[in-house]
């Protein structure tokens, strides 16, 4: 049995290696940085809360919504609302759906206007306003399409993409009707992307961690292990034993 669970050990171990360090690597990764600091949630300013003395003077929300669909194809479904401030003022947040599509859009809460799309001037504008510290512009782009292995992916397209160099490679992504900030990516979070395809095994959309190939993984490395305390179990008890005859003779 001694050569078998040493041959077994040996090959397995040999196999299973790179995945194991891989395994090792980035869960030693996952937790050195707090996730707060992956997603970059340091880099940016907390959203400002409403103006409550604003409130007797707003429109109503049935006005609002009438103007957030004025321009829209018919037939209309809402989903929500709620106010956000925008650089002091107030503006109702619709969510809904027209003609089978969902959509977004600010109403100002004074004047009923509703917030025309942003162009990637304003993009890049409020972008820089949400930074804690002034940025260094790289890029701004419209992302209309996503691979699946994106560090946008499974986010709602269109989007606006907002690069800096400085703070942190950081690259803010907004929603291009409402100017919310949607999600960060920084270079920390780059490298945790990367760490978590190779944990998972899944080397294209990197979200699965239910698939065949990371279950057989799993199952070899358990292997290893159990191989390497049964061998080593072995070798002791037999060490132990050629000690104690050394020591009667």
């Amino acid at each position: 049995m001694k050569p078998f669970f040493r041959k077994l050990h040996r090959w397995l171990g040999l196999l299973m290696a790179p995945q194991i360090v891989a395994w090792m690597a980035s869960g030693l990764y996952f937790s050195i940085f707090p996730i707060e600091v992956i997603r970059g949630e340091h880099l940016v300013k907390a959203p400002a809360a409403v103006n409550a003395s604003a409130l007797p003077e707003l429109i109503t929300p049935g006005t609002a919504w009438a103007n957030a669909v004025q321009a829209l194809p018919a037939p209309h479904d809402f989903n929500g609302l709620d106010l956000v401030n925008r650089h002091g003022e107030t503006w109702y947040r619709i969510t809904g759906s027209a003609g089978g599509k969902p959509f977004k859009r600010l109403v100002n809460g004074t004047s009923g206007r509703v917030a025309p799309r942003m162009n990637a001037q304003r993009a890049r504008q409020v972008a820089e306003s949400m930074l804690v510290t002034p940025g260094t512009h790289v890029a701004t782009e419209l992302i209309e399409h996503a691979e699946p292995d994106s560090e946008i992916r499974g986010r709602e397209l269109p989007v606006w993409q907002v690069r800096f160099s400085e703070p942190e490679s950081v690259s803010l992504y907004l929603d291009p009707w409402t100017g919310d900030l949607l999600t960060r990516r920084t270079t920390r979070w780059r490298i945790f992307d990367f760490m978590w395809m190779l944990h998972i095994m899944d080397f294209e959309a990197r979200d699965d961690f239910n698939s065949l190939l990371l279950q057989a993984a799993a199952a070899l490395g358990l292997i290893v292990a159990l191989s390497g305390v049964v061998f080593w179990a072995m070798t002791t008890r037999l060490w132990r034993r050629r000690r104690a005859s050394v020591v009667r003779s």
